[in-house]
């Protein structure tokens, strides 16, 4: 069976079972205005096609891409050769996260550089004018480096849980000091440079290139975490936007989709009791790009019960449209629709509506 057929077969049983146990009177409470843009579940970060520069780690799914660069499909971005050693040695993906951008020369220094979702690599020269690879010290651009402890006025090295750092002034403490350890320590963040800090509801200490985060929701493993500070400094230095939008490689025959993201909308969101509506659904994958053979039920919510319809198979543009008879129907009544979405082993659900107006 090929993947359009298991597709179209699971949402089949899906919906049959959804006739068993749907009620025939009543429509979910959705909070989907009739009256707003074309519905999307979900969105991919601001980013680039970016085709040209200018001048592994086991939980990603990088693969080789066109002259051997290592390509990641969550953010569509390539690992700039020129970077890889660094980045293999300084925590990969954990650490500093998925490219944001192609590699580019930087205009205000003049650096070939490239961004992570959690850092900036650059290759710059070093204190000798010797060329390297070096991190950017986004944790001092962004966090500031706070006045040393005075050493006479704390317990310092007396303190449990935590370690002190001389060369800044400043300790590092618990699961924090934990973490930092684990990862590769002062080699991999730099120093501490701030003691912990109240920011934005959490927890934080910042070190010379990194942030760490603290999520005391989150389950034992991963309560800390390292910070978006890539992501956060691209913002601030004001570059083009599309630097960080993503690029499909023409000759990637084995692309992966990740995940699926619909985009619903009506033709009209003020209709007559005597017209057909037109309902379109876009599916597209985690870098907003068209995913076709994607089967689609549309559960259409009447006032006096439910109704299931299978929808075409998504062709090429990621678009899947089918009309709705509305003879019969009350004026004033709203139209509740929900599309559930297959594709491979991926599934997603959205919500739009509308109105018999007149």
């Amino acid at each position: 069976m090929n993947n359009r057929s298991r597709a179209l077969a699971a949402v089949l049983s899906f919906a049959i079972a959804l006739t068993v146990s749907a009620s025939a009177s009543a429509a979910p409470a959705f909070t989907a205005s009739a009256f707003a843009e074309p519905t999307t579940t979900a969105s991919v970060s601001a980013a680039p096609a970016f085709t040209a520069s200018d001048s592994a780690e086991p939980a990603s799914t990088a693969f080789g891409a066109a002259d051997g660069d290592r390509y990641f499909p969550e953010t569509g971005h390539s690992l700039d050769p020129v970077f890889e050693p660094f980045f293999d040695g300084h925590g990969a993906v954990t650490i500093l996260g998925h490219p944001i951008t192609e590699s580019f020369v930087d205009p205000y220094s003049g650096f070939l550089v490239q961004y992570f979702e959690n850092a900036r690599l650059e290759y710059a020269p070093d204190s000798d004018g010797e060329l390297g690879i070096r991190l950017t010290d986004l944790g001092v651009l962004l966090g500031g480096w706070d006045l040393p402890l005075v050493v006479e006025r704390f317990p310092i090295g007396n303190n449990p849980g935590c370690r002190y750092y001389a060369e800044s002034g400043h300790q590092v403490c618990h699961a924090f000091l934990d973490y930092f350890e684990a990862q590769g320590g002062e080699a991999v963040f730099g120093l501490p440079i701030t003691e912990l800090r109240f920011e934005n509801g959490r927890m934080v200490q910042y070190f010379q290139d990194f942030r760490l985060d603290w999520y005391p929701e989150a389950q034992d493993g991963e309560r800390i975490r390292v910070a978006p500070l890539g992501s956060e400094h691209f913002k601030l230095m004001g570059y083009a936007s599309s630097l960080l939008e993503p690029i499909v490689p023409g000759d990637l025959e084995d692309y992966p989709v990740l995940d699926i993201r619909l985009s619903s909308s009506v033709l009209k969101p003020l209709i007559g009791t005597d017209e057909t509506q037109q309902v379109y659904l876009v599916v597209s994958d985690q870098n907003r790009q068209p995913v076709a053979g994607a089967a689609a039920l549309l559960t259409i919510y009447y006032p006096d019960g439910a109704q299931f319809r299978m929808m075409p198979i998504t062709d090429d543009s990621g678009v899947t449209q089918i009309d709705i008879p509305l003879q019969g129907s009350l004026q004033g009544s709203r139209i509740a629709l929900e599309y559930t979405v297959v594709y491979d082993d991926l599934s997603a659900l959205t919500r739009d509506s509308f109105y018999i107006w007149y």
